[in-house]
């Protein structure tokens, strides 16, 4: 998997399932991007590019992590 960020624009490469897609939260298989305003802008089978003021981008399974 590849991240790219840059003014506001997140492409993630080679993901693979989305899980919940909102304006504030687009879940990933293995990845969160929380934010405000997010949109895809480009959806295929090897790439999604969200655009939007992204705050926090969680990686890995939390479901698993209780501590």
């Amino acid at each position: 998997m590849e991240l790219e960020y840059y003014k506001n624009i997140l492409s993630i490469s080679n993901y693979r399932q989305i899980q919940h897609m909102d304006s504030d939260l687009i879940a990933l298989k293995e990845i969160k991007v929380y934010g405000h305003d997010l949109k895809v802008l480009r959806l295929d089978k090897n790439q999604i590019i969200i655009q939007g003021y992204i705050n926090t981008l969680e990686m890995g399974d939390t479901k698993n992590n209780d501590l």
